[in-house]
C-alpha cells in the first residue's frame, strides 16, 4: 500500500534524500539533480489525492530549478477554477516553501523552485509558479 504523500512530502523528501546521500556527490547540482530522479522513478506518479496526484520532480542545472509537475483531476481540473483561487494557491505555496527547513541548503544556495499543475482532461497546463530567493527569503 503507497502511502498518502500529500502535496509538499516531494520536497521533504528530496531534501531528505540529499541529507543522507551528500557523500556521494560532489555538489548541491549534482544531488538535486539525483534525488529528484530518484523520487520520480520511485513513487512517480502518486496517487491522487484531493483531487491532485504528483506526476513527476525534475531538476534544471541551467537554471537551479526544482520543478515539481502536478496533475489536477475531478472539480480541481478547471481553469476558471483555479483563476479564482489561483493567488491563495501561489500565497499558500510560497508560505509552505518558506517555512520548510527541509530544504534549506537548496534555499541558501539560491536555487527556485517551480510548481507547474496541469490538466487531466485537457493536459493543458493549468498554473505554473515560480519563486526565487526573492520571493522565499
Amino acid at each position: 500500500m503507497k502511502k498518502n504523500l500529500g502535496l509538499f512530502s516531494p520536497i521533504v523528501f528530496v531534501a531528505m534524500t540529499v541529507a543522507f546521500t551528500s557523500c556521494k556527490h560532489t555538489t548541491l547540482a549534482d544531488r538535486a539533480a539525483k534525488d529528484a530522479q530518484d523520487f520520480t522513478e520511485c513513487y512517480c506518479p502518486t496517487p491522487v489525492q484531493d483531487m491532485q496526484r504528483l506526476d513527476s520532480v525534475t531538476f534544471d542545472r541551467a537554471t537551479l530549478t526544482l520543478c515539481y509537475h502536478y496533475r489536477l483531476s475531478g472539480n480541481a481540473d478547471n481553469v476558471d477554477a483555479i483563476k479564482l483561487v489561483r493567488g491563495k494557491i501561489k500565497k499558500a505555496l510560497l508560505e509552505d516553501l518558506k517555512n520548510d527547513t527541509q530544504v534549506k541548503a537548496y534555499k541558501d544556495a539560491g536555487y527556485n523552485f517551480r510548481y507547474i499543475f496541469c490538466s487531466e482532461k485537457s493536459k493543458s497546463v493549468l498554473m505554473d509558479e515560480k519563486f526565487s530567493k526573492n520571493n522565499y527569503k
